[in-house]
């Protein structure tokens, strides 16, 4: 007579001896598939998430970058909403993969910064003519959905999320003539929301 291992088992671990054979039993069932890898994470973000573009949080240092910059322009903005002229120095990233947008590499992407602190970031990619109006349609949707809407027409779109504000347009690239959206993040202060209402 064959017996199982837990008919050796002392009396008071019989119980527990039973209970992994069960679990070992139902853990080793050829017939059940393992759930894929995966399916309990969240759901991964739309290809057109502009979140994407921030590969450092706004407020970072200059000194702080963690990748060399090549320094692109510097340029002065008299629109600054506390007056005045706000100076920005804008770099690009050196020996760093590119974020993705709309499922591509952007081809344009800038940091710039204010008084050594990043307040603004600024993206391009290109898009298939075909589907080019489409896709900036559906973005801009999502955009202000997830945010305060502003202006949406079939070539601007502007939101505000949190203390960012983007503006998105819809444009055709001078040296290759295709579609192209360009994006610019803005950190927003406390003045400069109020200023917005």
């Amino acid at each position: 007579m064959v017996r199982a291992p837990c008919d050796f088992a002392p009396p008071f671990a019989a119980a527990a001896c039973a209970a992994a054979m069960l679990t070992g039993c139902a853990s080793s069932n050829p017939g059940q598939k393992a759930a894929p890898r995966g399916t309990i994470a969240a759901a991964a973000a739309p290809a057109d998430d502009w979140h994407a573009l921030l590969m450092l949080p706004f407020g970072t240092l200059l000194r702080d970058v963690p990748f060399p910059l090549d320094e692109v322009v510097v340029f002065h903005d008299s629109a600054s909403p506390a007056g005045g002229r706000e100076d920005h120095e804008c770099y690009t990233p050196r020996g760093t993969e590119p974020p993705r947008l709309f499922g591509r590499p952007v081809e344009g992407y800038s940091l710039c910064f204010s008084a050594d602190r990043l307040n603004r970031i600024e993206a391009s990619v290109s898009l298939p003519a075909e589907s080019a109006s489409a896709q900036f349609a559906a973005a801009c949707a999502r955009w202000q959905h997830a945010g305060i809407p502003g202006i949406a027409t079939a070539d601007r779109c502007d939101a505000q999320d949190g203390t960012t504000r983007l503006d998105g347009r819809l444009t055709v690239s001078e040296p290759s003539a295709r579609p192209e959206v360009a994006i610019i993040l803005i950190a927003q202060t406390m003045a400069d929301q109020g200023g917005r209402e």
